[in-house]
């Protein structure tokens, strides 16, 4: 287009550059500018045509507000994950420590249990109150009768001979006296069935009154006189005297659990002077042990 203000002549009119005008000719250059430019930005290097993308405002906003909730999306991810991975290391330590108290179980399960001297090789408890079917071939303490193997088994039975009960020193324990329960009984060496029709049985090779060892002391609680009928109901902090001829020693309860008559843990030795009283539980039912367990204190 011409600028305002210069009319066009009749382009079938032949015209040189002489006879144009500055204004024509300065018009001309620039329509010729505008061609070329177009070209330019028409084709690009490769020659292939240019499609220029135009962005409407709308569109733009759009992508911005878009970007908010793939943020908040990316963030909750990155929370899962480090949760999934902080679970994951969880279950590992826990089961590594379920690792470690099972290699503990079997360790201990496998060390043999230390009873105290003179034990005969027992498989339960002293204190029962059934007798054992055979006081040769089968040791005492079992809840219930034995029952003999079956021939088909082709088992052959062993007799062992059960230690014999020793005399009575001067510092064997004579009598026991617990106030809190009333009970007041004689103390018997042996803990088998037939000490144990006498009164209190005291475990051979466990301690005396006053030494330093486990002294073990079984019982009745619902035959021969129940003389440990209450032992149940016997608390903390409550004091059993021990004879000894005329010496009387105090213990203190510390403790008491009921263990099964298979758990000789009971019979175990002590570095320290302690008591440990054994006796049938529940009441004549017979299926556990209650285990009342004292110390010195004097």
């Amino acid at each position: 287009m011409l600028p305002r203000g210069i009319i066009a002549r009749d382009m079938t009119e032949p015209r040189s550059l002489d006879d144009l005008s500055v204004e024509e000719l300065e018009a001309l250059v620039e329509q010729k500018r505008r061609i070329e430019r177009a070209r330019q930005f028409a084709d690009d290097g490769d020659g292939r045509r240019f499609r220029p993308v135009t962005m409407l405002p709308n569109e733009r906003g759009e992508k911005k507000s878009r970007r908010k909730p793939k943020s908040l999306f990316d963030r909750v991810l990155w929370l899962i994950e480090i949760g999934a991975v902080a679970g994951l290391i969880a279950i590992i330590v826990s089961a590594f420590g379920n690792l470690q108290t099972l290699n503990q179980e079997v360790t201990q399960a496998k060390a043999p249990v230390t009873s105290a001297p003179g034990a005969t090789g027992g498989q339960e408890l002293p204190g029962s109150s059934f007798p054992p079917a055979n006081p040769v071939n089968e040791l005492p303490g079992s809840s219930f009768a034995p029952e003999p193997a079956p021939p088909a088994l082709g088992l052959q039975l062993k007799s062992i001979a059960a230690l014999p009960v020793p005399t009575p020193g001067p510092r064997s324990p004579t009598r026991i006296i617990i106030p809190a329960i009333g009970v007041d009984w004689p103390v018997v060496p042996g803990d088998s069935w037939e000490e144990l029709k006498q009164g209190i049985g005291q475990r051979v090779g466990s301690a005396n009154p006053g030494e330093r060892g486990n002294l073990i002391l079984s019982g009745h609680n619902d035959v021969y006189g129940e003389p440990f009928r209450d032992l149940e109901k016997l608390e903390i902090g409550k004091e059993v005297l021990v004879y000894a001829g005329q010496n009387a020693f105090r213990y203190v309860i510390k403790a008491r659990r009921v263990v099964v008559p298979s758990d000789l843990s009971p019979l175990s030795l002590s570095r320290t002077p302690i008591i440990t009283l054994i006796t049938c539980t529940p009441y004549r039912v017979d299926t556990h042990r209650l285990i009342v367990v004292g110390e010195l204190v004097n």
